[in-house]
C-alpha cells in the first residue's frame, strides 16, 4: 500500500529517476519561462527588442525648389529696392544739358542762403538777375522789364503773373508776366512758330495741357524750335520730341529748391496775350 507522500508525488509530477520531479502545472510553465530568461530578456524576444532600440535615420533630400524660389524672391526684392533708390536719386539730379545761371551755386535756395549769410553780395554774382524779384510796374504802370536772355528765365518782372494751370496760349504773352509765373515755380514752354508747324504745336501742347504750374506760348524769332525755362534755368532743343523737355518739366515744376516764391499760386492770373493787349512783348 502506497504512502500518502508517494500518492502526492504521483498526483503532482513524474519522477525523472533521480529523485527529481518534473512539474507540469502552471507553476512549471512559470519556472520554465524564468529559466529561459537571461538578464530579464527572453532569448526569443532579444533580437526584436534590439531592432526596436536601433534608431534608423533616413536622409531627406534638400527642398531645392523652395530654396530657389525664396532666393529668387529675395533677388527681385533687392532689385526693386535698388531701382527705387536709383529713381529717388535720379529725380534729385537735374536733366543733362540744362543751362543754369546760378554760377557756382546749385540752385536758388543755395544762392539766396549765401546772400543772407553774407558769403557773397548780389553784384558779385555772374547773373545777378537770378535773385532780383522787383515788380517794376509798382511805381510806373507802363514800365516794361528788360532781360539779358530770351526767352527770359528770371529777374525783375510785372506785378501780375500769367495764369499757368496747364495753359496753352496761341499768341505771344508778355515776358514780364511769364517770368512772374516762373517765380511761382512754373515751367514756361516756348516755341518758334517759324520752326514748329501745327502738328508740332499739338505735340508740345500735350506736354502742358492739364498740368498745373506749366504754360506754353509761341515766341517769334527765338531761333530754336523749343525752349523751356524755370527760374534761373533753361533748356533749348530743335527736336520737339526731345525727352529732355519732359524731364525738365518733371524736375523743375514746383521744385522746392528752385521756386523763387514757393507756395504762390498759378491760378487767377492774367489770361490775355499780346494780341489781346495789342502791346509789344517786353
Amino acid at each position: 500500500m502506497a504512502s500518502k507522500k508517494q500518492t502526492a508525488s504521483k498526483g503532482s509530477g513524474k519522477s525523472t529517476g533521480k529523485g527529481a520531479v518534473v512539474e507540469k502545472g502552471p507553476a512549471a510553465k512559470k519556472d520554465a519561462a524564468k529559466g529561459d530568461t537571461k538578464g530579464g530578456l527572453s532569448k526569443s524576444s532579444a533580437p526584436a527588442n534590439a531592432r526596436r532600440g536601433r534608431a534608423v535615420q533616413v536622409k531627406q533630400p534638400k527642398p531645392w525648389g523652395l530654396i530657389w524660389t525664396f532666393t529668387g524672391v529675395g533677388v527681385v526684392a533687392l532689385g526693386l529696392i535698388g531701382a527705387a533708390v536709383f529713381v529717388v536719386w535720379d529725380r534729385s539730379q537735374p536733366p543733362e544739358g540744362v543751362t543754369d545761371f546760378y554760377g557756382e551755386y546749385k540752385n536758388y535756395s543755395e544762392v539766396t542762403a549765401a546772400l543772407q549769410d553774407g558769403d557773397i553780395k548780389e553784384e558779385d554774382l555772374e547773373n545777378p538777375w537770378v535773385v532780383q524779384q522787383t515788380h517794376i510796374d509798382g511805381e510806373d504802370p507802363m514800365a516794361v522789364p528788360e532781360y539779358e536772355i530770351t526767352p527770359p528765365a528770371g529777374g525783375n518782372h510785372l506785378s501780375q503773373w500769367q495764369t499757368c494751370t496747364g495753359s496753352v496760349y496761341d499768341a505771344p504773352i508778355m515776358d514780364g508776366n511769364a517770368v512772374h509765373s516762373l517765380e511761382h515755380g512754373a515751367v514756361w514752354l516756348t516755341y518758334d512758330p517759324a520752326l514748329v508747324d501745327g502738328d508740332g504745336i499739338e505735340v508740345l501742347a500735350k506736354k502742358v495741357e492739364g498740368r498745373d504750374f506749366s504754360l506754353m506760348s509761341p515766341y517769334p524769332e527765338m531761333g530754336v524750335a523749343v525752349s523751356v525755362q524755370a527760374w534761373g534755368v533753361q533748356y533749348k532743343t530743335d527736336d520737339i520730341n526731345d525727352p529732355k523737355i519732359d524731364e525738365f518739366m518733371d524736375f523743375y515744376i514746383q521744385n522746392a529748391d528752385n521756386a523763387a516764391e514757393p507756395g504762390a499760386q498759378c491760378a487767377n492770373g492774367l489770361t490775355t496775350t499780346t494780341a489781346d493787349q495789342q502791346m509789344p512783348t517786353g
